[in-house]
């Protein structure tokens, strides 16, 4: 008897772990794509948009997307140009955007790269940061 009720648990074991929850499932706050990449001519500009998501469990609420204060190290500007998620509750498995502007500066290098950590928080989960990276195409302006 013992032999077959250790069978029958090796058995539930594998279906647990076949049926079962993963251990790498995702929680919390997660953003895409990230990293964000954008290009643009020197002077000129580009938008990209990122899409948050909450995982869960259970609501993310008071939403902050932190806007970057400075500019990247080629001296190029990033700006949020729309949120929907700065100040809502996504219920688990919601999701909001946010849309950015990228303007690289004039007579940079072409391939010179800006690039910004946007911090993006709510009450109940970690801060989770959004990597932005903006490319100069030309090292001329428009």
């Amino acid at each position: 008897m013992k032999s077959n009720r250790l069978a029958t648990s090796g058995v539930l074991l594998a279906l647990g772990l076949s049926f079962g929850a993963s251990a790498s499932a995702q929680t919390g706050l997660t953003a895409s794509p990230n990293p964000l990449g954008m290009s643009a001519p020197g002077g000129g500009y580009t938008t990209g948009f990122i899409t948050v998501t909450n995982h869960g469990p259970g609501f993310a609420s008071n939403l902050v997307v932190t806007p970057p204060t400075n500019s990247g190290p080629s001296h190029g500007g990033l700006t949020i140009i729309a949120d929907t998620c700065t100040g809502a509750t996504l219920a688990q498995n919601g999701t909001c955007t946010v849309r950015f502007s990228y303007e690289p500066a004039c007579f940079v290098r072409a391939g010179s790269q800006d690039q910004w950590y946007v911090p993006i928080s709510s009450v109940q989960f970690p801060v989770m940061n959004e990597h932005v990276v903006g490319t100069t195409t030309t090292n001329g302006c428009l």
